[in-house]
């Protein structure tokens, strides 16, 4: 007589948090990975390696590394479990990232409340202006600090297209194998699945508006991809 298999154990409450399965070496969004870097800094910063964060904050290594690497979203839990163990506070990873008052149903983002990014190994400072009931379109100012760059690897966001314009100072713009110098009142364009990078070869603090179209929210997907 065959010996049936003993039932599944429920998963115990103290569990480290599993990584989700995701598309191999591709960013969540450009905000998930600028998120990511500034932990990986603060981390390296601290001295603490992986797997001590993660034992701390009650989740995988490999959790926190895709989190790192912009491979997954951090969730409000997971960014105050973090800014814990750094000692810092939410606000410093990232400002407003829960939207604490929805006007007009949330069609209306006022001054001050809109999500912000401050990479400043990096030089960059990001401001995210989308209203939280935009679906299919985000809006996003980057200020880039003289030198400040997205690194020196090309990577992609997400689906859907991209706009720029320059709104002051120059823009250095990798797109693929092609390298453009922007001036201020330049503007240009890419589909977001294109390999890119780009950074401030100039003097002064520079300063890009993007549009972004978003096929994946428009389709439900609540991941915010930006340039």
């Amino acid at each position: 007589m065959r010996r049936s298999s003993p039932p599944a154990s429920a998963p115990r409450a103290d569990t480290p948090l599993a990584e989700p399965l995701l598309a191999a070496g591709r960013p969540e969004s450009a905000v998930d990975m600028w998120l990511g870097q500034q932990l990986r800094q603060l981390r390296k910063q601290h001295g603490r390696s992986l797997a001590d964060v993660a034992r701390a904050c009650g989740m995988s290594v490999g959790l926190l590394s895709q989190i790192e690497r912009g491979l997954s979203s951090a969730s409000v839990k997971i960014l105050h479990l973090l800014a814990r163990e750094f000692s810092v506070s939410v606000n410093t990873l990232l400002r407003n990232a829960e939207h604490t008052e929805i006007e007009d149903g949330g069609r209306v983002a006022r001054a001050g409340t809109h999500r912000y990014i401050d990479l400043r190994e990096k030089g960059i400072v990001k401001e995210m202006y989308t209203p939280p009931a935009c679906r299919s379109m985000d809006l996003c100012r980057a200020t880039i600090e003289p030198g400040g760059s997205t690194g020196n690897e090309l990577f992609v966001t997400g689906q859907g297209e991209q706009i720029g314009v320059v709104v002051r100072g120059v823009l250095e713009l990798w797109v693929g194998d092609r390298v453009v110098l922007l001036q201020e009142g330049d503007s240009f364009c890419y589909a977001s699945s294109t390999p890119r990078r780009w950074r401030n070869p100039g003097a002064q603090t520079t300063e890009v508006i993007w549009a972004i179209s978003n096929i994946n929210q428009a389709a439900g997907d609540t991941t915010q991809p930006a340039p």
